[in-house]
C-alpha cells in the first residue's frame, strides 16, 4: 500500500514562533479515501454541541479568519518523507521513547491522517496549531480525532479525546481497525479518553490485543 507521507515546513512566521516557544511539526499521510471509508464512512462535525462554549470557539477562536492566521504559521511546501519508510516504520520510531506521557493528537479525515505532539507545556502555538480543529484546517470531511501514544509496557493506544469533534465510543474500535490495517504491526489498542486518564489498575481496553508489539531495535 503506497502511503505517502509529509512534514509541514514553517513559515517565516512559524520560524519566529518557534524560537519564541517551541517547535510544532505536523505530519500528514495520504490514505486512500475508499480505506477510510470502508472503516469510518460517516463524517464529524465540529462544535456540535450548542453551548456558550463551543460558540465561542465556533465563531470567535477558531472561526475561518482565525485558522487562517494560526496557519500562516506553516508554509504551503512540505518536506517529503523518505519513500523507504512506511508509516508503520514511522509510527514505531515516532512513538518508541516509550513516555506514555509523551501523546499525539490526530484527526483522520476522507484521505488522510494529520497528527502533532501535544507539549507538556501548552503555549500559544499549540492552540494556535495542534488542536483538532487546526489540525483538520476545519475540514468538513472529519471522520475521527483523538490522541494516540505508546504506554510503559509497548502497547500503542489511541482514544477519542477531542472535544470538537466528539467521536463516539463505538467509533474507537473503527479507528483501531483502521490502524491496524495501515500499520499491523503496531496493534493498536482503543481506550476511552475518560478511561485513559485513570490509573492503569482501574482501566479497561475497548480493544484487546491478541499478543504485545515487539518494538524494533
Amino acid at each position: 500500500m503506497d502511503i505517502k507521507g509529509f512534514k509541514l515546513l514553517p513559515s517565516h512566521i512559524g520560524k519566529l514562533t518557534e524560537k519564541i516557544f517551541d517547535e510544532y511539526s505536523i505530519y500528514i499521510f495520504n490514505i486512500p479515501s475508499n480505506i477510510i471509508d470502508n472503516y469510518l464512512p460517516n463524517k464529524l462535525h465540529a462544535f456540535v454541541s450548542k453551548t456558550w462554549k463551543n460558540l465561542a470557539k465556533h465563531y470567535f477562536f477558531y472561526s475561518k479568519p482565525i485558522i487562517f492566521a494560526s496557519r500562516s504559521q506553516i508554509r504551503n511546501n512540505v518536506e517529503s518523507l523518505s519513500n523507504l519508510i512506511s508509516l508503520e516504520d514511522f509510527l514505531e520510531d515516532f512513538l518508541s521513547k516509550k513516555d506514555s506521557r509523551l501523546r499525539y493528537n490526530f484527526v483522520i479525515t476522507g484521505n488522510s491522517l494529520v497528527f502533532a505532539r501535544i507539549p507538556r507545556i501548552r503555549h500559544i502555538s499549540y492552540h494556535l496549531l495542534c488542536k483538532h480543529i487546526t489540525l483538520s484546517n476545519r475540514s468538513t470531511n472529519v471522520r475521527f480525532a483523538g490522541e494516540f501514544w505508546i504506554d510503559q509496557d509497548d502497547y500503542f493506544k489511541l482514544n477519542n479525546n477531542s472535544g470538537t469533534y466528539q467521536p463516539s465510543d463505538k467509533l474507537i474500535e473503527q479507528a483501531v481497525k483502521l490502524f491496524n490495517n495501515l500499520s499491523p504491526q503496531c496493534l493498536f489498542q482503543g481506550i476511552n479518553f475518560r478511561i485513559s486518564t485513570q490509573s492503569s489498575t482501574k482501566r479497561r481496553l475497548v480493544i484487546k490485543p491478541k499478543r504485545k508489539l515487539q518494538i524494533k531495535t
